[in-house]
This record gives C-alpha cells, structure tokens and sequence, in this order.
C-alpha cells in the first residue's frame, strides 16, 4: 500500500534562489519562495560580512505544520520577501540535515529567551560572530496578541542590528560565558550506586505519571520512547506499569494510525485522542522495540499485533526499495491543511463499506460520538467494544486505505537520516527476535549493509543520503545509534559478520568525538565546521542522548570482543557527566543506563 506521494519540487511561475543545488526536501520546498534562500555555508556568510547585514537563520523540517504556515503567510508574500532580501541576507536549514546548528541554535534561544524553542526556529545573527542577538519561532505575518507581526519585527531587529551594536556585543560576551560555564566538567565528591539512580528516576517519573491518561502530565503527549525504555527495564512490576498502560492507551488511542499503521508524532490533548499528523522514523523505529518488549513481558496479543503492523508500515511506506534504507517522515500536512487526509465524514464511510461492515465499527471506531476533528472523525477505537472478526476488520480496513489513498497525500520527505536508520535497526532487531520473523531481521540486515556500504566511506560515517548521495560528515548521534543498532543485531555473537564493522565505527566514534582532556563526547566531531560551541549533549530528548548510547555501546562492544579501551573511555565518559546525572536522573535516562550497564 502507497500511504504518501513523493516530494513536488515547488512552485514552477517563480525563479529559482539559490537553493537550487540543494538536495534536502525541506530546502527545496522554499526553492522558489520570493526570499533570496542561502543554504548555509561560506558564501552567504561572507556575503553578509561584506553587506554588514545581519543574517536571518530560519531552520525547520519537512514534516512541520507551522514551518508551512510560515512558508505560505510570509515566505511566499512578495512584499515580506522583498523587506527580508533588502534588510538580510536569508539562510534556510533543515535542521534533519544540520542536527549541530539545530543543537546550537536550539540552546541559544533557550539563553536568549528563557523558554525553550521549536519549529520553524527563527535567529537573528551576527554575521561575524554568527550568535544570535534576537530569536523566536513562528511569527505571523499579521499581529496577534501574543506575537508581533513578522514584516514590523523584521524592521525593528535591523535596527536593533545597526543602532545598538554595543548591546549586542555585550550580549554576545554573556552568552559565551554562560555556555563556557555549562561546558566545563563539574566534579563529584563521590559516585552513587547504579540502584541509587535507578530509584531516583524512578520516583520522580512516578510523580510525573498520569494515572488517568497515562504517560507524563503535559497539556500534550508525547510518545518519550527514552523514558518508556528506561521504565520497562525496571524489576519493579509497579514501575512497569507505567510504560505498559501508556504503550496499552497509544495503541487504542489517536495517535495511532488504526488502518496503515505508524505512530503520529504527538497527541495535541492530554488523552491521546487528537494527534499533531505528521509521522516520524525515529518515534517509529523506537516503538517497534517497544512494544516487542512490552510483548516479553505481557504475553498480550495487542502489543505484538503493533509491533507487526507498524514494521509492515515501514517496510511498505517508509523504506527505500533501492537501499533497504528508511525515509524520515511523513508531512502532517496535504493541500495545506492539517489532518485532511486520515480524518472522514461519516458519509464517506458509509459509502465505502456495506451496512454490515458500518454497523461493526461504528461504536468500535467512535463513530457513534460527536465528531472530534473540525466535523470529522479521526478513529479512535473503544477498549470497551468487541472488535469484528479478524477477518471482516481487514476487509474494512482494505476499503477505507483505498478510498484514503485515492485522496491528495501528505509528502514524503525521501531524505535518509543515518542516526535514526541506526535506531530503525535496533528496533527491527529486537522485533524481529522477539517474534521470530525472519522478514523484519532482513530488513535490519538490509539497513546495515545500505548503511556500510554508502554511508561508512574511508572510515567516515556520513549522516545523510539523499539523490544517491551521501552527504555532510556524521554526527555523534549517527555513530552511536549505529553502533547500537548493529549490536542489537548481532547480540553476543563474536564470530559475526559485523563485529569488524563494530570495531570500525566503535573507533571512527572515540577519534572524532572523544574529549581526551576532559572525558564525554562532543556533538560534532573534532574536524567538523568550527561553530561558536561544540555541545555535549547529555539529555534525553525524542531520543535517547547519542552521548548515553554511545557509552552503552562501547561497554557492550568491549565486553564482547574483550577490548578495554572501549569499556575505560566509556567509564571516563560517565564520570564526566557524573554531575548532571546526580542533579537529574530523570532527564538523563541513557546515561542512567549505561551507568547501570557499566556496574552490572
């Protein structure tokens, strides 16, 4: 089954800017937006040494509903365009492609504004310095209560640019020094116990919990794949209740796609009920390990018929036939609004099926309630209402993907991400064992080899391919997952096939990342673009922090092929983040992990 439609490359009446040579999706959906779009990189921040203009950054991601909205209120208006090519020179990023400017940029808006940022994420640059004096996220083109509007803001930040260097400058040196005081390792008087951790966590997340809804108390809810990986590793059958009735509500709830298959990327309520549309590799590829392990431990047949459905979706949807590689996701959006294509009239459904096939799903899908999404039923199932027989669902099902699939469809973004094919890997693995299906182990097999074959050149891992090009030198993040993902693969096999692959990118992570002065990883590696920072990443966000995962990986690697070097620079990497563990266990669930892994 087709889900989604490949990328339209823009809009043809204009001339093209000079994103032109680019291959990203994301960049090539603004390839002819009126706005003069640079990709970044040396010629548009020279240029904008040279103009004296400070540059405006605009980073964000195919699959972005407000990054489109930006797009169509602002980008595409030749007057805003025509204010933003005279006053700046204009910079588009796809933060899927640049993870380090999106890291960097991310953490200095959180400095600058005192909150955390997002999507479409909206700096204003010094061009020498390249750090923002002024920063945000969506603005509109029209003033709201809570936003300027876009064309006036444009305005004033220029002459903020021009008439109060001296400010900026200042905050320039503040800047720097705050991230030169949170860069620096911090010492401990002593280490704590793996369990001491553990219990810590723990017991913050059980505050945290939402005993009603399940998952964490947030106005919206995500999937936190880290956190549930973390939680379903307790031995505490109390604590693992947690990640099996949230993983339980997800299933049944709205942020599942009841017909293809696939996890949207969050719910918009706190009941799981209305999704934000878009689908991800990375929430996905996490998932399906998830839910296999959650099927160890349940033997409950609705997390293994996930766990089969959702790898179907990626093999069918999201893989790329000619590598064996994983797309990265799918737009929330179709004919520029969101949701259009997977919600319904009852009409519409009622005309696809029989009376039969109706009446069996019209209490099991909700449709029997008052509409949930603009006077349309996105499905949602009840718990409570015996399902049809196997047999007629997949019929219905059948119907409803055809009469979908004959709809405009959301866009594929066709980039393939390294980092989350590493983490596609390790879930097919894990699935694939679990259940003793031979077709999800291929798949991970295929992942591999597309990934050492195309990505892995003269010891480099590449952290993206697009167009049968591998691009832009890889991330902590590609390495880590990698490494994990092959390990998962192999389990404790020494003899395997992919051990030398293991060893090589095991080594390639330590002589790119590895800070010998200090212990950890940087984000970027040592010979990467100079930036004003080079992170440590040591939270767990969407996904699990490379810099964890990467300790976990060398223990493993180096207790199985018996090499010390690898279990020591993991352990002087622990001690080295040993202080923010201690402060939050909680947000540092990897790390907690590899610390518990290191003193099994």
């Amino acid at each position: 089954m087709d889900e989604s439609d490949s990328l339209n490359q823009g809009h043809s009446k204009n001339t093209a800017n000079k994103l032109s040579g680019e291959t990203s999706p994301y960049l090539l959906q603004h390839l002819y937006n009126p706005v003069n779009w640079y990709p970044w990189g040396k010629e548009a921040i020279d240029l904008a040494i040279k103009q004296d203009k400070p540059i405006l950054l605009s980073i964000g991601y195919s699959a972005c509903h407000w990054c489109h909205v930006m797009m169509h209120e602002s980008f595409e208006d030749p007057d805003v365009a025509a204010t933003m090519n005279r006053l700046f020179i204009n910079i588009k990023v796809d933060k899927e492609e640049r993870q380090d400017l999106d890291k960097i940029y991310q953490t200095a808006h959180q400095l600058l504004m005192g909150h955390n940022g997002g999507w479409p994420l909206t700096l204003f640059l010094s061009p020498t310095t390249l750090i923002p004096y002024y920063a945000g996220t969506y603005f509109p083109k029209d003033a709201t209560e809570e936003l300027p509007d876009f064309p006036a803001l444009l305005h004033k930040l220029n002459d903020v640019y021009f008439h109060d260097r001296h400010k900026i400058q200042q905050q320039e040196l503040h800047m720097r020094a705050i991230i030169q005081v949170f860069s620096q390792p911090r010492s401990v008087n002593e280490l704590p116990l793996a369990k001491s951790l553990r219990h810590e966590a723990e017991l913050v997340l059980q505050r945290e919990f939402d005993p009603e809804n399940s998952g964490f108390r947030e106005d919206a809810k995500f999937p936190a794949c880290p956190t549930l990986e973390f939680l379903l590793n307790s031995e505490d059958p109390l604590i693992r209740h947690m990640p099996l009735t949230t993983l339980k509500h997800m299933a049944e709830s709205g942020i599942y796609d009841h017909l293809a298959g696939g996890f949207f990327r969050y719910t918009v309520d706190p009941e799981w009920q209305i999704p934000h549309f878009e689908k991800m590799l990375y929430d996905n590829a996490q998932l399906i390990g998830l839910y296999a392990k959650a099927y160890t431990i349940t033997h409950n047949q609705l997390y293994k018929h996930i766990v089969i459905e959702t790898a179907n979706w990626l093999k069918s949807v999201m893989c790329d036939p000619d590598t064996g590689g994983y797309f990265t996701s799918i737009d929330a959006d179709s004919d520029q609004q969101e949701g259009i294509y997977y919600v319904w009239d009852l009409e519409e459904i009622k005309n696809t099926l029989t009376p039969t096939e109706y009446a069996a799903i019209k209490k099991y899908y909700n449709l029997n309630l008052k509409a949930n999404f603009d006077d349309k039923w996105h499905l949602i199932l009840n718990p409570e209402v015996t399902a049809p027989d196997s047999e007629m669902l997949a019929e219905i099902k059948h119907k409803l993907l055809i009469e979908r699939n004959s709809r405009s469809k959301p866009m594929l973004d066709t980039k393939i991400l390294t980092s989350w094919n590493g983490l596609s890997i390790q879930g097919l693995s894990l699935a694939g064992k679990i259940l003793n299906n031979v077709t999800f182990l291929a798949m991970a097999d295929n992942c591999i080899n597309f990934i050492k074959n195309k990505l892995f050149i003269d010891q480099v891992l590449y952290a993206t391919y697009q167009s049968g090009t591998a691009k832009i030198a890889g991330f902590l993040d590609d390495y880590a997952f990698t490494l994990s993902g092959v390990l998962s693969y192999i389990q404790q096999d020494k003899q395997h096939k992919y051990i030398d692959f293991c060893v090589q990118l095991a080594d390639s992570l330590i002589d790119n990342f590895y800070d010998k002065e200090h212990g950890g990883f940087f984000f970027c590696s040592h010979n990467a673009e100079k930036l004003f920072y080079n992170p440590k990443v040591f939270i767990d966000d969407a996904t699990a922090s490379g810099y964890g995962v990467a300790c976990s990986a060398l223990i493993t690697l180096g207790r199985l092929i018996d090499n010390q070097l690898y279990i020591e620079v993991a352990k002087d990497s622990l001690n080295a983040a040993q202080a923010f563990l201690n402060d939050a266990p909680e947000v540092h669930l990897s790390l907690c992990a590899a610390y518990e892994l290191l003193h099994e």
